[in-house]
């Protein structure tokens, strides 16, 4: 019981100590004169002030700004029926499905792998569901020698077929 009256007295001094310390220091600081604001200061308050506006400017003094993007694309469809439709970024899907060669077909009877080769003399796999061609075909089968691409046509569907050509 003493030891506990001791340590919250003593507690309680530490804290009172503090108390004084800090309010004697705040007793001894002068005023000191408002400064004018530097360039620099002045610069960042401006952008602060257009924040109001949901302006976004960026001036740290020359330096490039880190949030803006380093390509600017325009994600908007276009509507105009003069304008080509615009390029795919898959490249299966950039050149017609009858372009493409077929270059060999692996795996069982459960599941088929096929290789196509572009004319750029680049090899991409097709399974069953890919992507192909384009008026956005799809592969519907591969079998042991060729591949099938369904392509809608309007109100049909247009079977393309890419066939394995043997090496003789």
């Amino acid at each position: 019981m003493k030891k506990s009256k001791i340590i919250l007295l003593l507690s309680l001094l530490v804290l009172f100590l503090c108390c004084f310390g800090a309010s004697a220091q705040q007793a001894e600081k002068p005023d000191l004169p408002e400064m004018p604001p530097s360039v620099a200061e002045t610069q960042l308050t401006v952008p602060a002030a257009q924040a109001q506006d949901d302006v976004y400017s960026y001036n740290p003094l020359g330096k490039p700004d880190p949030f803006k993007p380093f390509i600017s694309i325009d994600v908007r469809p276009s509507k105009k029926e003069g304008e080509k439709k615009a390029e795919s970024i898959f490249p299966l899907q950039r050149a017609a499905a009858e372009s493409f060669k077929l270059v060999g077909i692996m795996g069982d009877r459960v599941r088929r792998v096929a290789i196509v080769e572009d004319t750029g003399r680049r090899f991409y796999p097709l399974f069953v569901g890919t992507h192909i061609g384009l008026n956005n075909g799809k592969v519907s089968e591969i079998l042991a020698d060729r591949v099938a691409v369904d392509e809608p046509d309007g109100k049909k569907v247009k079977r393309i077929i890419l066939k394995l050509r043997k090496n003789i």
